[in-house]
C-alpha cells in the first residue's frame, strides 16, 4: 500500500483511506465536468461540499492527523451549504431561481468561522477548545443546525419539483416528453442519506465511546452519494424543460360564467384550429384568444372539467381517430399524430392511451377489422 515515510512515522493508504478516496475522486472530476454549464454549478458545489465532509476521514485514516496534529480544525465541515445547495440547484432545474442566492448562506458563515478562527492556535490552546466548547456544545449543535437546514430546504425543494410537475401538466401539451423527476430522485437520495447520518448521530450521542473508526461506514454511503450526484447529474445536465413564465394575472370578477366562457374559448379553438400547432402552450392560447392565462385556466378547469392539457390533446387524439377511420387515408399513424400537432411519438401515445381508450396500433386494427 502507499506510504510516505516521516521519520518513524508513516503516512499509509490503507483499505479504509483508498476506499473512499476512489468514490470522492470520480464525484470530484464529474463536478468540475458539471461546472462548465451554469444550471449545474450548484450541484457541482454540493458535490464539493459532500466531499470535503469526507476529507478529513480520508486523511485520517491514512494517519494525517497522528504525523501532523496541527491540523484539527481545518475548515472543511460545509454542511450548513448542503440544504441551501440542493434547493437552489431544484430551483434552477424549475425555472425559479431566486433573485438572491447568498443570503441562505448566513448560517454557513458562522459554521465556517467555528473551525477557521481557532485552526491558527497553538495545538494546546485547540484541544482545550475542543474539550470544553466544540465537541460537547459547538459541533452537536452545528450538526442538528444541519438537519433542521437539510428537512426545511429540503421540503422547499420537494414543494418545487411538484409545483413544477404541475406546472407542466397544466401548461405544455407535450409534458410527457419532459422529464422533471431526475429532481425528485436526487432529493430522495439526499433524503435517505441524511436519515442514515441522523441514526449515527444519534448513536453516538447515546454511546460518546464510539470512535473515529465506528463512522467509516457513514462515509462510503457519502462516497457513494458523491459518485451518484456526479453520474446522475452528468446524464441530465443537458436537460431543458420548459421555463415558467412569471405573469400577473388579472384578478377573476365574481360570478363570472365559466362554463359560457370555456365553450367560447373552445368553440374559437375549433373554428381556428389552433389545437393544431405543435407549439402551443396555455401562454400562447391564452394570447391567441386574448384573454389571460388565469381567465383561460378557470375557463378550461370550472367550465369544461379540464385542464389545458386535456382539452387540447383530447381534440388532437379525436381528429387522429377521424382519419384513422377515413379509408382512403393510408398515411402512417405517426405521421397523423404529427398532422394533428402532436410533438413526439411518447407524447401523442400516452394522449391517445389516455382519451381513447387504446394504443394507436389497436386502434388501426380496429378500424381494419370494421372495413373489412
Amino acid at each position: 500500500m502507499p506510504r510516505l515515510w516521516e521519520g518513524w512515522q508513516v503516512i499509509e493508504f490503507g483499505v479504509l483511506s483508498i476506499s473512499l478516496l476512489v468514490g470522492t475522486a470520480q464525484g470530484l472530476v464529474l463536478a468540475l465536468m458539471l461546472w462548465r454549464a451554469p444550471a449545474n454549478r450548484w450541484l457541482a458545489l454540493l458535490i464539493l461540499a459532500v466531499s470535503a465532509l469526507i476529507t478529513p476521514y480520508i486523511i485520517g485514516f491514512a494517519g494525517f492527523y497522528d504525523r501532523w496534529p496541527w491540523l484539527s480544525f481545518t475548515p472543511l465541515s460545509y454542511t450548513l451549504t448542503f440544504g441551501p445547495l440542493l434547493w437552489l440547484y431544484a430551483t434552477t432545474l424549475c425555472g425559479r431561481s431566486p433573485e438572491r442566492a447568498w443570503p441562505h448562506f448566513a448560517p454557513f458563515a458562522v459554521q465556517f468561522a467555528a473551525d477557521a478562527l481557532v485552526f491558527p492556535f497553538p495545538l494546546a490552546t485547540k484541544d482545550w477548545w475542543d474539550t470544553v466548547a466544540h465537541a460537547p456544545i459547538i459541533a452537536p449543535m452545528l450538526r442538528v443546525a444541519t438537519f433542521i437546514s437539510l428537512a426545511v430546504y429540503g421540503r422547499l425543494a420537494w414543494r418545487c419539483w411538484a409545483d413544477y410537475r404541475r406546472w407542466l401538466a397544466e401548461n405544455v401539451t407535450n409534458a410527457v416528453d419532459f422529464n422533471p423527476d431526475w429532481i425528485r430522485n436526487f432529493l430522495i437520495a439526499l433524503g435517505l442519506v441524511t436519515l442514515v447520518w441522523l441514526s449515527f448521530f444519534i448513536a453516538n450521542v447515546r454511546d460518546p465511546s464510539r470512535n473515529y473508526f465506528d463512522q467509516f461506514w457513514l462515509y462510503v454511503i457519502f462516497s457513494g452519494l458523491v459518485i451518484y450526484l456526479g453520474v446522475e447529474g452528468w446524464r441530465h445536465a443537458a436537460m431543458r424543460d420548459p421555463v415558467p413564465t412569471e405573469t400577473v394575472e388579472e384578478a377573476a370578477p365574481a360570478g363570472r360564467d365559466w362554463a359560457a366562457l370555456g365553450a367560447r374559448f373552445e368553440s374559437e379553438i375549433e373554428a381556428r384550429r389552433l389545437w393544431q400547432d405543435p407549439d402551443l402552450t396555455a401562454a400562447s392560447l391564452a394570447r391567441a384568444l386574448g384573454t389571460n392565462s388565469n381567465y383561460l385556466a378557470r375557463a378550461f378547469n370550472e367550465g369544461l372539467g379540464a385542464n389545458f392539457n386535456a382539452v387540447i390533446n383530447r381534440r388532437r387524439v379525436r381528429q387522429v381517430q377521424l382519419w384513422l377511420q377515413d379509408p382512403a387515408d393510408t398515411r402512417a399513424i405517426l405521421t397523423m399524430a404529427m398532422d394533428a400537432g402532436f410533438r413526439s411519438k411518447a407524447s401523442f401515445n400516452c394522449a391517445f392511451a389516455e382519451f381513447a381508450g387504446m394504443t394507436p396500433t389497436q386502434a388501426r386494427a380496429s378500424q381494419a377489422r370494421l372495413k373489412s
